[in-house]
C-alpha cells in the first residue's frame, strides 16, 4: 500500500482533546498490555522482548566503539601500540572483559571515564509508559550479569501524565538508586533546546550523552514535525531508535481488526477500572477506538524508504546550518583563522542508518525499526575501516 509522502494527516480519536479520560486510559492500557504480554499461540514472545534485544545490541555497539576510541586515544597519548586490535567479529574479549580483566589502574581510569560518558536512554512521547519499564529491567539485568553499570532510562512527553508517572516512577529530582525515572516538564522532541533553559537536573540529563527512543509513537508526527524530530536528534544525541508494530499495508489493517475481539478477551487480565469495563463490554467504545485508531496508525505509519528520505532531508538541514554558521564566523578575520585551525583538527561526524523488521505476531504482524547512530571519523584510515564494516550490516544506509 504505497501512499504519497505528503498525505493528509489524520488525528487518532484517543488523542483528541475531547476524548474522555477513561476511554483514553482504556486504549493506552490495552496497547501497553499487548506490548508487554505474549498472546499464545500467535506470538512466540512478547513484542517488548524483540524491541529490547534490538536496543541492547545498539547500546553494546556504542560501548564497543567507545572502547575502541579509548584504546586509540591511549596509543596516541603514549606513542605506543598494544598490538591488539579489538575486532567485533573475532574471539577477542568483549567490552566487559576488557574492563574487568585490565590492570587495577586501567580499571579505575576506565570506570571514571565511563561514568562521565555514561549513555542514557531518553524515551520521547512516553505517554502511559508503554514497554519501557520491562525493557529497562531486561537490559539492566543482562548488564548486571556482565558487571556493567546500569543504563538510566528516562520518560518524557510533550504533555506528561504526571499523576500516572508519580505512581510508577521516580522523578529525576528524587532519583537515587533506581534506573528509570521521568522528566516532570513538557519536552518537545522537535526542539529540545527550548527545554535547556530550565534550570535543574532535568536540564542536565538532556545535555548528557543519550540515545533517543520512540516506541509506537513516531507515526504521530506529521511530515514537518517528523523531520524536526530527526534534525534535533542529529544535533543533540548519540542516536535515535524508532520502533513500530505495524506497517502501512492491508495485512496490518486485517491484524488491527482483530483488536476488537482480543480486547473483550484480554481486558480482565489488565486490572481494569469500573469505567473501562463499562466502555469495553456494555458500551464497547474502547474496542471500537482501538480498531479505528489502529487503522489511522496504519495509514500514518511511514515505510522504511520514507523515513530514510526524511533522514536525508534532516542531514541536508544540518549541513546548511553548519554552512551558515561558518559564513557568520568568517566575517571576522580572527574568527576566520580560528575556524581554519578548528577545521584542521575537527573530527568528522557522520550518521549510520540501519533498518529491519521482525515478526511479532502470526501471521502478518511485524515490528519495524529504524536505528540512526552517530559515527565519528578521526582520520582517513579509520574512515576506510568504517566503510568496510558497513558492508557487514544487511540493509543499512549511510547519510553523510
Amino acid at each position: 500500500m504505497r501512499l504519497p509522502y505528503n498525505r493528509p494527516w489524520l488525528i487518532e480519536l484517543a488523542d483528541h482533546s475531547s476524548c474522555p479520560h477513561s476511554i483514553r486510559e482504556g486504549v493506552q492500557k490495552m496497547l501497553t498490555f499487548m506490548w508487554l504480554n505474549r498472546i499464545f499461540p500467535f506470538q512466540n514472545q512478547a513484542p517488548y522482548i524483540l524491541a529490547s534485544n534490538v536496543l541492547e545490541r545498539v547500546i553494546n555497539e556504542i560501548e564497543f566503539e567507545d572502547q575502541q576510541k579509548q584504546q586509540i586515544e591511549t596509543e596516541t597519548v603514549t606513542g605506543t601500540k598494544t598490538g591488539r586490535r579489538i575486532d567485533e567479529n573475532s574471539n577477542t574479549p568483549s567490552y566487559a572483559d576488557v574492563v574487568i580483566n585490565g590492570n587495577g589502574q586501567d580499571h579505575i581510569n576506565n570506570t571514571k571515564k565511563n561514568e562521565k560518558s555514561q549513555l542514557n536512554i531518553i524515551d520521547f512521547c512516553s505517554g502511559a509508559g508503554g514497554p519501557l519499564k520491562k525493557i529497562e529491567k531486561k537490559i539492566n539485568k543482562n548488564r548486571k550479569s556482565k558487571l556493567l553499570n546500569p543504563i538510566k532510562f528516562i520518560l518524557s512527553d510533550l504533555n506528561p501524565p504526571i499523576d500516572n508517572w508519580k505512581d510508577n516512577y521516580d522523578s529525576i529530582k528524587s532519583l537515587k538508586n533506581n534506573s528509570i525515572s521521568y522528566i516532570p516538564y513538557s519536552v518537545d522532541a522537535t526542539n529540545t533546546n527550548s527545554f535547556l533553559s530550565i534550570e535543574g537536573e532535568e536540564n542536565n540529563i538532556l545535555n548528557e550523552r543519550h540515545l533517543r527512543t520512540f516506541f509506537l509513537s513516531f507515526h504521530h508526527f506529521n511530515e514537518e514535525l517528523a523531520r524536526g524530530v530527526l534534525v534535533d536528534a542529529m544535533r543533540n544525541s548519540e542516536g535515535i531508535c524508532i520502533f513500530e508494530l505495524q506497517q502501512c499495508n492491508l495485512r496490518s489493517m486485517i491484524m488491527i481488526a482483530m483488536l476488537g475481539p482480543l480486547t473483550w478477551l484480554l481486558t480482565p487480565l489488565s486490572w481494569p477500572s469500573l469505567s473501562i469495563l463499562i466502555f469495553t463490554y456494555i458500551i464497547p467504545i474502547i474496542p471500537l477506538f482501538l480498531i479505528i485508531d489502529g487503522w489511522i496508525s496504519v495509514y500514518r505509519t511511514r515505510s522504511i524508504s520514507h523515513i530514510l528520505r526524511l533522514t536525508n532531508l534532516a542531514s541536508l538541514t544540518i549541513q546548511l546550518e553548519n554552512q551558515n554558521f561558518n559564513k557568520f564566523n568568517n566575517n571576522d578575520k580572527e574568527n576566520e583563522q580560528n575556524q581554519t585551525d578548528q577545521t584542521e583538527s575537527e573530527i568528522e561526524i557522520e550518521w549510520k542508518w540501519e533498518f529491519g523488521k521482525i515478526k511479532h505476531t502470526w501471521p502478518w504482524g511485524y515490528m519495524t525499526y529504524i536505528i540512526g547512530r552517530k559515527k565519528i571519523i578521526q582520520d582517513d584510515e579509520e574512515e576506510e575501516e568504517y566503510d568496510d564494516r558497513e558492508t557487514e550490516f544487511g540493509g543499512s544506509h549511510l547519510s553523510e
